[in-house]
Parts: structure tokens; C-alpha cells; sequence
């Protein structure tokens, strides 16, 4: 069910991503758990070249409709839908011909928005890294260690972030590291295979609370998995791509929390697979 989160990667703090639009459609069919899910995601990145550096812009919004295949002891009407809309902005500075630090600052509004705004609608991320580049371009080896504050364990907290990458020839390339692991094959000009095993997370406030029990309310929803995915993209022309994935959530979970964060009920899901398509939009460089 929480497969929603899994369908947007480039949306997790120290993203690296070069497209300005993409729109994703995702769908997790439901399972054992008597849960499923849709998502539609909008991405928007704007980079701005500085005297010194990279300063990129982005706009995420992402909208998720659950349905419940069973009744639970409260109300699941107000956990219907969830709203994810975010700002970000990235600045890349080079240190060296070598080296280059990383700097994320990101604010979002979260919340399944059955009522007017409020601040705890909100959540400050951010991360700061640095990356050390060696060999040629054409097969490059590259080490990026940081810290991270995220919510892709379900809560607000700081996660160290390392990646090391290479390019292995002009076809292969992957990555191991936390929290994505990628192997990418370029079948040819216009297509190109990735698989990835990654974890993300979605940590939202609820604008009214929940009463689950006679003694105990939910405040906030919460949403993790590790997930291992397969994606094809097929190149258009030079600016248009459309992409294709599938796979399956080897964890998820799905908790709602009381105001101190402690867990006040399970959902109890379940693995299952995960599909979703789109397409993205970039100038030719």
C-alpha cells in the first residue's frame, strides 16, 4: 500500500536531477492487506548557473488517493487523501576541479488537508554533502558522503547519505549506497534500463485528530519502504522521454502516530508490487 512513496525517488532530499518537468502515474493493487493506492506526481526543477556554482529550484506535488478494502474500530474517511507539496533549493559549489559540496534546504506542506492550514502542516528538510569526482568522463568513479534530515523512515530525522558511483563503460553504469542502489544499462541512443533498490518515506500530519481507540488519537500518518524496482525509458526526441516501471516492495509499512510520534495503530501491510508511467522533459545540452 505505502508503494505510493516509491513512485517518485527523485523527490528524496539530495536528489540528482536533471529533468525540468516529469508527470508519474502510480498504482499499487490491492493485497493481503485490503489496501490500494494511486498517486499523480509533478516535478518542476529550474537551474540557475552562478558565477560560482549551481543554484537549481524545485517544485514538487504529489497527490495520493487511498482506498480501503475493509472496516477498521475508527473512521477511514479522512485518510483518504494526502497532499504533498514542496520547495526545494539546491546549491552545487566546486571546491576543486575534483571535489564538490552539496547544500539541500527544503520546505513542505504535507497533511491530508480535511481542514485550513496550520504550521504543523509543515516540514523542513534538508541535507549537505560533498562529492569527490576521479577518473575520465567517460568512466568516472565518484564518492558522495553527507548528512541527511528526511523523512524516508517515516519520520523527521538525520540519516547519513553515501553513495559511491561509476560509469563502468559508455553502456553500464551503478551505484551502491544508502539510500539507493542502481545498476543502469544504455540498450542503445533511445533506450536505457535501470534497476533500483531504494528506501523513502512520507511523514504527514492530519489536520483534524483520528480517534482509533477510547484512549488513544492519531495526529500523523506515516510511510515507509524499501522497495526494488525496474524502469525503461525510451527517448522521443531530444527533450521527451517516456518511461515505464514495475516491481515490488520487498517492506512497507503504514503507522499512524500520536503527537509525541509514538505509534498508536498499524495497518498491518503487506508486500506487493507496484507500477507506474510518465514522462519528462529536458533541454538537449
Amino acid at each position: 500500500m505505502v508503494a505510493f512513496i516509491i513512485s517518485g525517488i527523485n523527490k528524496s532530499i539530495g536528489q540528482s536531477n536533471e529533468d525540468l518537468f516529469s508527470f508519474n502515474y502510480s498504482l499499487s493493487p490491492i493485497g493481503n492487506d485490503k489496501i490500494d493506492f494511486y498517486k499523480t506526481a509533478f516535478r518542476v526543477s529550474i537551474p540557475v548557473k552562478l558565477k560560482k556554482g549551481l543554484l537549481t529550484h524545485n517544485l514538487a506535488m504529489d497527490f495520493y488517493e487511498l482506498n480501503y478494502g475493509k472496516d477498521y474500530s475508527f473512521s477511514t474517511t479522512n485518510l483518504s487523501t494526502f497532499n504533498d507539496l514542496s520547495y526545494g533549493l539546491k546549491y552545487t559549489y566546486p571546491l576543486a576541479d575534483t571535489w564538490k559540496f552539496n547544500m539541500q534546504a527544503e520546505v513542505s506542506f504535507v497533511s491530508n488537508s480535511t481542514s485550513r492550514i496550520n504550521y504543523d502542516d509543515l516540514i523542513f528538510l534538508g541535507e549537505l554533502s560533498v562529492t569527490k569526482i576521479m577518473g575520465a568522463q567517460d568512466n568516472y568513479e565518484a564518492l558522495t558522503l553527507g548528512i541527511n534530515y528526511t523523512t524516508i523512515t517515516g519520520k523527521p530525522r538525520l540519516l547519513p547519505t553515501i553513495i559511491y558511483s561509476k560509469q563502468v563503460t559508455d553502456k553500464f553504469s551503478y551505484g551502491i549506497g544508502f539510500p539507493k542502489t542502481y545498476a543502469a544499462y544504455k540498450i542503445n541512443d533511445l533506450s536505457t534500463i535501470t534497476s533500483l533498490l531504494f528506501t523513502e518515506g512520507v511523514y504527514s500530519n492530519l489536520s483534524a485528530p483520528i480517534s482509533v481507540s477510547t484512549i488513544s488519537e492519531a495526529n500523523k500518518a506515516s510511510f515507509t519502504t524499501t522497495s526494488l524496482t525496474i524502469e525503461y525509458n525510451y527517448k522521443m526526441d531530444d527533450n521527451w522521454t517516456i518511461l515505464f516501471k514495475g516491481g515490488y516492495l520487498l517492506s512497507n509499512k503504514y503507522t499512524l502516530l500520536n503527537s509525541e510520534n509514538n505509534k498508536v495503530f498499524d495497518f498491518n501491510t503487506t508486500p506487493k508490487p507496484i507500477f507506474s508511467a510518465g514522462i519528462k522533459f529536458n533541454l538537449k545540452k
